[in-house]
């Protein structure tokens, strides 16, 4: 079978409700199964 990815980035002008969002994307990933890495911090755009 194929090696599969997702790749998913977010934006939010709150940072609680990113990390709250990307707690429950990992959590739901990690439920089925799935190799998670991340979520991974970017540069904040100016």
């Amino acid at each position: 079978m194929a090696n599969k990815k997702i790749r998913i980035r977010l934006k939010a002008y709150e940072h609680r409700t990113l990390d709250t969002a990307a707690a429950k994307i990992v959590e739901s990933a990690t439920r089925t199964g799935a190799q998670v890495a991340g979520p991974i911090p970017l540069p904040t755009e100016r």
